[in-house]
């Protein structure tokens, strides 16, 4: 098992995206080779002689196996056991083996009711807090991460940006491509290929930041040292460091995008507004931020109006335990008629969508 892994995890560099790879041997060295199947290490296994009952040991001893005080989770475990089933159907494809090991009538992934949301977003309160930091004590970085909480691009996609592909003057920025460990490659996928508009804030910090920045292939944004940033070096260096001075909850920076993407949907900026930025489908955004989509609730102001109206009403009459407000009955005359969602966020009265989240510090 342990030297099909070193051979396949080479290939692997040419089949997937760098993250991917970066996953996959962390999954392998820390989980999959190093656990302890019936007193042997997986990767001392016979790939030739590995069966169906000793993928079900693996996960078993993945569900024993304990991360501090905590077990790992249904998800994680998947995504582990997801890893070795990329590298037994490599090794089915190459003859090394011909067994059809992940046959779904006889091994099944773990239902992963105890995994809770990614979707953890920074609050406005909170993101002001972390930008007014970096104004403050690291006002190198300001510019990346004020970028970061308004536009919804995911980390890697703002490391790749260049000079070129952001146009001030019309507010737009183009966006083709990832930075994963200093490999440069397309985006996550095909609807990431994108043009996204930036927010009249975003638009003021980034014209007193480019202002040095003479060469149209030069990076938007990079260290102190002119390098191009590292995700991973500046979320364990200069992220995690800001959160502990700022005493806030430390979550990843890729939760920024989390962000912007509940804030503009809570108050109320259309869904196709906010897939076209984000880069994901509706389908996809209706999932995941489903508690911040006002629209799917729209008239619980009405009703919590009227429950407090009820409680009130209740507390001084002594007519009837179901007597009934006039002022409400009053307004109820008219049987009421379902009004179904409605059409779209409602658009008189509102900010332009390049107004919206003014910063104000």
């Amino acid at each position: 098992m342990r030297s099909y892994y070193e051979e396949w995890i080479e290939r692997r560099r040419n089949q997937v995206r760098p993250q991917q790879v970066k996953c996959e041997k962390s999954y392998f060295k820390n989980h999959i080779l190093a656990a302890r199947v019936g007193g042997q290490k997986f990767g001392d296994f016979s790939l030739s002689g590995l069966a169906i009952h000793h993928l079900q040991a693996l996960q078993d001893s993945l569900r024993a196996k304990r991360l501090g005080k905590r077990s790992y989770k249904a998800a994680s475990i998947n995504k582990f056991i997801g890893a070795l089933q990329a590298m037994i159907k490599d090794a089915r494809r190459t003859g090394a083996i011909t067994v059809r090991l992940f046959d779904r009538d006889l091994f099944s992934k773990l239902p992963e009711t105890d995994s809770q949301s990614d979707i953890d977003p920074y609050l406005p309160e909170e993101r002001e807090l972390i930008l007014k930091g970096f104004l403050e004590h690291r006002r190198h970085y300001y510019p990346f991460v004020f970028h970061q909480f308004w536009t919804g691009s995911r980390p890697s996609e703002a490391c790749a940006l260049r000079r070129r592909d952001v146009d001030l003057i019309y507010g737009w920025e183009r966006i083709e491509k990832s930075r994963v460990a200093g490999d440069e490659s397309g985006t996550k996928t095909g609807p990431s290929n994108r043009q996204i508009r930036l927010h009249e804030n975003l638009i003021d910090v980034l014209k007193d930041h480019v202002r040095f920045i003479l060469e149209p292939d030069a990076y938007l944004f990079m260290t102190p040292d002119r390098t191009p940033i590292d995700e991973s070096n500046f979320y364990k260096r200069e992220w995690l460091s800001m959160l502990r001075k700022l005493k806030i909850r430390p979550r990843p920076f890729y939760n920024t995008r989390h962000s912007y993407a509940s804030f503009m949907l809570s108050i109320g900026v259309k869904m196709a507004f906010v897939s076209a930025q984000t880069g994901d489908k509706e389908a996809m955004l209706r999932k995941h931020y489903a508690r911040y989509l006002e629209e799917l609730d729209p008239d619980r102001n009405w009703i919590e109006a009227a429950i407090r109206q009820s409680e009130k009403f209740s507390e001084k009459s002594e007519k009837s335990a179901f007597g009934r407000d006039q002022n409400l009955t009053r307004k109820m005359k008219k049987p009421l008629i379902p009004q179904g969602l409605k059409s779209g966020a409602g658009e008189e009265g509102r900010t332009p969508d390049l107004m919206l989240g003014k910063h104000t510090l």
